[in-house]
């Protein structure tokens, strides 16, 4: 199909502009609403056109002036001022409550989604594709990396510190000849990823069965600013690199990271907090929302920082073990002895927890997990009086809503940009019980 000019009528939740295009719904990337764009067209389906902005005719006076619009835009949002940003992010909060939910969202206490501290450069881990480009070795893909992001995107929101590491290590890798990952025989540099701790950057190269080159590794622990490097092997075909062996060549096993003047230690495996400044403001939040003698059931906890800070009695279940291993570590080392973490199925784990025992609150973070039917009856009959509900997934944060609405109502709703400029937003829904 040839180019197509169309008018933006709204902003879809992936921060795509959608208007129509012969009667059929078009997700325009970088449009804004009420632009008149001309498009270019990546894909006709039967039901749906997909394009981007190559042209604004009539531009939004929520649009950044330095925007260019002869690239193919990953989701991102760099195209819309930052400010302009937090309305739409509240709005996709609300759009969720309405579609998924019988409460109507205007009638709602929805807060102001809270801006982050920094816009880029923000995020304190990054993880990349090692593919061969131009005749070199570089840390990038030709398509989008993350979700919904493009390789382009994420260095301009990773930390500084992290991308200039990564170019020196790009230098390095391309200085003694190392191969890209070749599937066939399973050898050569597949991935990389780095973190930024208090110490200093956490490198971790995923290689093939060769393994990587001590000369490589020599040169990268002299690098300023490294802290620990470590390598594993893995050639299967999935992406969770975590399910094989790390080999720790440099550095400490643990590197930390404060919150309220504690130190809090995280392995190689760890899951990794994106945006610092942001997680705690989150932190922050659900906390002055929890009564300081509640008895708190904390559901999907991740790295149960939050759950050592609050002052109340924590029983926290988590299905991913590397995440009960390392919260239980930390709790022991604060002498947070009324904070208890539990592997197991959450689901089964919640019903038997709330039969046996009486808790206040339940904290349900589903940043990777959806909320059963099981364990919102579970709430439900054990009469919990208070909920919170968090997720950046509003679909899912929707859902978790509606199935406990038939007991609870909506107290108070707010949201936490730890995404900047990206569609992303962080909703936290706390619930109250009915009284009858």
């Amino acid at each position: 199909m040839k180019n197509q000019t169309l008018t933006i009528k709204k902003m879809g939740i992936n921060g795509e502009g959608i208007g129509y295009i012969d009667s059929k719904i078009a997700f325009i990337k970088g449009a804004l609403t009420g632009e008149e764009v001309v498009a270019a067209i990546d894909e006709v389906a039967p039901r749906f056109i997909r394009g981007h902005a190559i042209k604004i005719t009539k531009k939004s006076p929520a649009r950044r002036p330095d925007t260019k619009h002869n690239q193919n835009y990953g989701y991102s949002l760099f195209h819309m001022n930052y400010l302009d940003q937090l309305p739409f992010k509240k709005g996709l909060i609300k759009d969720a409550i309405g579609k998924y939910t019988k409460f109507d969202p205007e009638e709602l206490d929805v807060a102001p989604v809270v801006a982050s501290e920094k816009t880029e450069h923000y995020r304190s881990e990054v993880g990349f594709p090692v593919v061969f480009s131009h005749g070199r070795l570089i840390f990038s893909d030709l398509s989008k990396v993350e979700h919904f992001l493009t390789s382009d995107d994420l260095y301009r929101l990773n930390d500084q510190t992290i991308n200039h590491t990564l170019k020196a290590i790009q230098d390095i890798v391309n200085k003694y000849k190392c191969k890209d990952y070749y599937p066939r025989v399973k050898k050569g540099l597949r991935y990389i990823q780095v973190a930024l701790y208090n110490e200093g950057l956490q490198v971790l190269f995923v290689t093939g069965k060769d393994g990587i080159k001590r000369e490589v590794t020599a040169e990268v622990e002299a690098l300023d600013n490294v802290a620990a490097v470590y390598y594993t092997i893995n050639t299967s075909s999935h992406t969770d690199f975590r399910d094989k062996g790390y080999k720790r060549i440099y550095g400490p096993n643990t590197l930390t990271r404060t919150y309220h003047d504690r130190d809090y230690a995280f392995n190689v495996k760890s899951p990794v907090i994106i945006n610092p400044d942001m997680e705690y403001q989150y932190y922050e939040t659900i906390a002055s929302m929890i009564d300081d003698d509640a008895n708190v059931l904390s559901l999907y906890p991740r790295y149960g920082v939050l759950e050592c800070d609050l002052p109340n009695t924590v029983m926290a279940v988590e299905g991913d073990q590397i995440c009960v291993e390392e919260a239980k570590k930390n709790a022991e080392r604060l002498g947070e002895s009324q904070k208890t973490f539990r592997l197991g199925d959450v689901d089964e784990e919640v019903v038997y927890l709330c039969k046996k025992n009486k808790y206040d609150l339940a904290l349900v973070q589903l940043f990777n997990d959806e909320m059963s039917e099981e364990m919102a009856e579970s709430i439900t009959l054990s009469r919990i009086p208070e909920v919170i509900l968090t997720s950046k997934n509003m679909s899912t944060l929707g859902k978790a809503i509606a199935l406990l609405e038939g007991k609870y109502e909506i107290a108070s709703v707010k949201g936490i940009d730890m995404d900047p400029n990206t569609p992303l937003v962080t909703g936290i829904v706390k619930m109250t019980r009915n009284q009858a």
